[in-house]
């Protein structure tokens, strides 16, 4: 949740204009206070979440960004300063509090990269990156995301091929949306099996080996299945240019979890949208969740929404995570949520979503028993959850790409939408009961 830290308010009860006046050497001096003598997070916005916690420290106008993970903080510098004056404590919201837009914008910049990529910051040294590219953006493409442990020179190339490695290095450096996950990629796989080998030497052992390190190594299942994915791609175009005639890399297989495994039927968000919650924040969860179902987008796509991006009833906006155009119908209840907003999107964070939409779903009875099996590396854990505990962010993208699914949309259209690239990916996202295949297909047809 967000928390703002700051010297205590002072109210004088005096007649208007005398109280401005006051109130303006009050503002004066509390500046000076702030800049000369400041206290321990004098004012910090915290951005968190299950995993990781993200906190923007202001030490004498300076601003750092702290992260805490693993029960270790680690600390840089964003390079963007404000007068502590320019924030007010009263406001309730993270915006209203801020008045330079400049810098709230920035921050917030900061905050989506961030998220990006939160979940594949296993190690300390992850974390370090995760911060690089948060608050600098994309490294330039002399730049390596993380640089490898010393490991023998590559194996050198026959006359007329590339080796494995040098086609490995240009693969990673290959301009593309996921420049950063191919050379994490390939410093994984150095740093864990060396370069002391070529295309014909990647065979079952080595894919065992593989596995294991990555599993020893405390790695998550979706990650260990990303990099075994993008080996195999490697291969495979390795041997289409004839590099290699090594065919043991299509028997490679690695477990694939599904990190969230629930969505809300059309009757639950039908209950959502007829709640009238009493709280601000709970109202601000509530429509900003319900603009991720009606744009299937991520978190960092649908809390950016404006009326601005929507013309001829189409909402139109470029992914923040791929940069890919996205066009969507504006649905009336979308154009409601907007309207009585101010026109944009409830300005909530992210945490803080997570926090009240729970706490919606609860309130309207999404209360449903969900078993929650987690991998790390080789430890295996199972729980019992209420199925609003399991609500997130996220979730709505799931419900809105599962509901849109429901309805008969071809797959291809759904992908239009959501942005996926191939069906593998989006089918992940479906989350279909086998009574509600059943009630899908009771019409089709071919069961008449």
């Amino acid at each position: 949740m967000a928390h703002f830290v700051g010297l205590p308010s002072t109210t004088f009860f005096v007649f208007n204009p005398f109280r401005m006046a006051l109130e303006g050497v009050f503002a004066f001096f509390r500046s000076v206070l702030f800049r000369y003598f400041p206290c321990s997070g004098a004012v910090s916005v915290l951005f968190d979440d299950e995993n990781m916690t993200h906190t923007f420290n202001i030490d004498r106008g300076t601003i750092r960004m702290i992260v805490s993970h693993n029960g270790k903080k680690f600390k840089r510098a964003t390079g963007l300063a404000i007068d502590p004056a320019l924030w007010h404590n009263k406001a309730k919201s993270l915006p209203a509090r801020c008045k330079d837009r400049t810098v709230w914008a920035q921050l917030r910049l900061i905050h989506l990269r961030a998220l990006e990529f939160e979940e594949e910051a296993v190690t300390e040294d992850d974390v370090l990156k995760l911060m690089e590219y948060a608050i600098n953006g994309p490294a330039p493409e002399e730049e390596t995301i993380q640089e490898p442990e010393p490991v023998p020179e590559p194996v050198p190339a026959r006359r007329g091929r590339l080796s494995f490695w040098e086609y490995f290095s240009e693969w990673s450096e290959r301009e593309c949306t996921q420049v950063r996950q191919r050379k994490l990629c390939y410093n994984n796989i150095a740093k864990f099996m060396g370069k002391d080998f070529d295309w014909e030497d990647v065979d079952s052992a080595f894919h065992f080996r593989l596995v294991q390190k990555m599993q020893d190594a405390g790695f998550r299942i979706n990650y260990q299945w990303k990099t075994v994915s993008q080996l195999k791609t490697v291969m495979n175009e390795g041997r289409k240019l004839k590099y290699h005639s090594n065919l043991d890399f299509q028997d490679f297989k690695a477990r694939r979890e599904d990190v969230e495994t629930v969505y809300l039927t059309k009757e639950e968000v039908d209950r959502l949208w007829d709640y009238e919650p009493e709280h601000d924040l709970a109202r601000k969860a509530r429509d900003l969740f319900l603009l991720g179902v009606y744009t299937c987008a991520r978190f960092s796509d649908y809390s950016r929404l404006s009326m601005d991006m929507i013309q001829d009833g189409v909402v139109r906006f470029n992914q923040v995570k791929t940069s890919g155009s996205v066009l969507i119908p504006a649905s009336p209840r979308l154009l409601a949520i907007l309207e009585r907003n101010g026109g944009e999107a409830p300005h909530i964070a992210q945490q803080h979503l997570n926090e009240w939409i729970k706490r919606v779903c609860k309130a309207v009875g999404i209360d449903g028993r969900t078993d929650v099996t987690l991998n790390t590396g080789l430890r295996r854990k199972t729980e019992i959850k209420r199925k609003y505990e399991l609500v997130s962010s996220h979730t709505a993208r799931r419900t809105g790409i599962t509901l849109l699914y429901m309805t008969g949309v071809p797959l291809h259209q759904v992908m239009l939408i959501s942005g996926h690239k191939d069906e593998d990916s989006i089918r992940h996202y479906l989350r279909l009961t086998k009574e509600e295949n059943v009630a899908m297909l009771r019409d089709n047809p071919f069961f008449q």
